[in-house]
């Protein structure tokens, strides 16, 4: 039966129509919002917290173009600070402030300050989103506050009775929280994170945690380390062997039990009864002097359970795979009786420090009894772990192996590629997939993967393996992951890993059209990649078309890495401060200690140009065929 509307509500539903249409036209005119690309966070969740407070450098600019002449550096700085971190500088301002009187003053000098910042955060934005911003109890006070014009003195008289009756009720610091919280929202438009949210540090949850509360318009490109904790989830024990080797190489294997609820009694008691301690497989950590004895020697002994193990399966599923042509990586045959060298390509290396004793000659890559025992409890925990499901999901669900974005192309590592730039084609059944069309063909692996856990040894979870240190994996960029030689053999030459000829192709013109082709690019279309940067590299690596970005864990000492932010006015490579602690960032403004603008658009780019944009015109044409009918 079809419904009936009065002629008030017909009208009253085409007014509406009408509006939303005129506001949508409208925001088509605004700036567009300020995108930032990090990548390789390897789960330092406070590094991480301190690169989204600060709007990756972008608020201690914007601090600057509106307060300069009007607060000296040092009050810029204490400015910046408070927005970054208000609950922890409050706190310290309290302390130093016991005189009431001025305390007062303060908070209503810094009330005023904060208000013409968020004001200033807000032009680029409609109504709709800065509200969405701002702590709901305030909303309405802040809407106030920032329609104001103060050049009136009834309107100042006005905003002075608004601030002081919130210091009055003792809402000050909630107040100056909320303010500080909307800027740091409005200062990122759009997050990208290119790759690594796992990895090496403590708290990757806290990374998902932090942007399942406080962010909704972000994206994840997986990263290889990613994929370890996906695979892991899905059913891959090559996956978890690698995964839990790095938390026990970087003394992080409390992170499986308390943020996942993975118990390791049963690896650490294999681990510690099998192995003895090697200066080989010494956790990295700073401070190892303040960690107790006892959890160094079982990081030791289960870093060797775990590599050992992992080399077992790795030579099966390499012979399983021919297609995957990783015969290079099969070391456990070539061992000598003695277990004390090695041959490799018709050379001997001595052995420093061997710990294979689990190893039988007659059959090097066989899994003992114990091993076996100890595999099935930790994969089935893995799978089953309802904590670690929810954050791979959430991986998933936000994530994607490349992402088109603005016109841009994203993702971690490379385009595989031979020697002369061609794409390098990957066999499976009968099918080769080449450049993007390989990108899809694991993302839907690890889908399938995902939907599909199984603890067996299956096709996809040997492709996942691959995904993390196979030499055509776009997720790796190099010929060979040298895990063994690294931990067993002198020898410089054998340890090194070459990237993929996609790196040093970067700077050819004909090489970045020919990738912006297989993925569909427009001309001035931008290739960002979040791979880290060589040790030796001085620069941001920005190569014409192609920017390389690392803002989270760069591998470079003393150094902060870089990020790239993209505003409606261009692109700007920044150079990040290095983060030493929580507490020192707490105090120090400093994020980005250089910019280097990459690219000035002749145009000031609108919402109208962006993906947004193309989302807004196709709501308004159909809006506009509702007021037709």
């Amino acid at each position: 039966m079809k419904t009936r509307f009065s002629h008030k509500e017909v009208e009253k539903n085409r007014n509406e129509i009408a509006s939303e249409i005129v506001n949508l036209s409208a925001t088509l005119n605004l700036p567009k919002g300020t995108e930032a690309f990090i990548s390789d966070i390897h789960g330092e969740s406070d590094r991480f917290s301190h690169i989204m407070r600060s709007g990756a450098g972008n608020i201690s600019k914007k601090v600057e173009e509106l307060f300069t002449g009007r607060l000296t550096k040092s009050n810029q700085k204490k400015l910046a600070c408070l927005i970054y971190y208000p609950s922890e500088v409050l706190k310290n301002v309290q302390n130093k402030l016991t005189d009431k009187p001025d305390l007062e003053q303060w908070q209503m000098d810094t009330f005023n300050n904060l208000i013409e910042m968020l004001r200033y955060m807000a032009n680029k934005y409609p109504k709709k989103l800065v509200k969405e911003s701002v702590q709901p109890k305030f909303w309405e006070i802040i809407e106030n506050l920032l329609m104001i014009d103060t050049s009136y003195n009834s309107k100042q008289l006005y905003c002075q009775g608004l601030l002081g009756s919130i210091v009055k009720l003792g809402l000050a610091d909630d107040f100056i929280i909320a303010l500080c919280h909307a800027i740091q929202r409005m200062a990122i438009e759009r997050i990208h994170i290119l790759g690594d949210i796992y990895g090496r540090g403590l708290h990757p949850d806290r990374v998902i945690a932090y942007l399942s509360d406080h962010w909704q318009n972000f994206d994840i490109q997986w990263g290889n380390h990613d994929i370890l904790w996906m695979g892991s989830m899905a059913g891959s024990k090559l996956c978890m062997l690698n995964l839990i080797r790095i938390c026990a190489r970087y003394h992080n294997l409390k992170l499986l039990n308390e943020a996942y609820d993975i118990d390791l009694t049963s690896i650490v008691k294999f681990a510690r009864h099998s192995y003895r301690p090697l200066p080989n497989f010494e956790p990295k950590v700073d401070n190892v002097e303040e960690i107790p004895k006892e959890e160094l020697v079982t990081d030791n002994c289960v870093q060797q359970a775990a590599t050992i193990m992992q080399f077992k399966l790795e030579g099966q599923a390499i012979k399983r795979r021919p297609e995957f042509e990783m015969d290079d990586r099969l070391f456990l045959d070539k061992l000598s009786q003695s277990k004390r060298t090695i041959e490799i390509g018709g050379v001997k290396y001595n052995i420093t420090n061997g710990c294979f004793q689990m190893v039988n000659p007659a059959n090097p890559y066989q899994i003992s009894h114990p091993e076996q025992v100890v595999l099935i409890d930790l994969i089935n925990q893995f799978i089953n772990s309802s904590k670690l499901n929810e954050h791979m999901w959430f991986m998933f669900d936000h994530g994607s192996m490349y992402l088109k974005h603005n016109g841009n192309l994203l993702f971690h590592s490379c385009v595989p590629v031979d020697e002369q730039g061609n794409f390098i084609k990957w066999e499976i059944d009968s099918r080769k997939y080449s450049g993007r069309d390989l990108f899809d063909y694991f993302t839907s692996v690890l889908r399938d993967a995902m939907r599909h856990p199984t603890t067996g040894d299956c096709f996809n979870s040997d492709v996942l393996w691959y995904l993390w240190s196979g030499k055509d994996s776009p997720l790796f960029g190099k010929d060979k992951m040298t895990t063994f030689e690294r931990y067993f053999i002198d020898d410089a030459d054998l340890q090194k890993e070459s990237l993929n000829p996609f790196y040093k192709l970067c700077d050819k013109k004909w090489f970045v059209e020919r990738i912006k082709d297989e993925f569909d690019l427009e001309e001035d279309s931008r290739i960002v990649i979040g791979r880290t940067p060589e040790v030796k590299a001085k620069s941001p690596l920005s190569k014409g078309k192609i920017i390389f970005v690392n803002g989270g864990r760069p591998k470079i000492q003393n150094e902060g890495g870089f990020t790239l932010l993209y505003n409606s006015f261009g692109m700007q490579i920044v150079k990040l401060s290095p983060f030493i602690s929580l507490n020192d960032a707490v105090f120090s403004a400093e994020i980005a200690t250089q910019r280097k603008t990459i690219e000035r658009f002749d145009e000031q780019k609108m919402v109208t140009d962006t993906d947004f944009g193309d989302k807004i015109k196709q709501r308004i044409e159909d809006l506009c065929a509702e007021l037709k009918d």
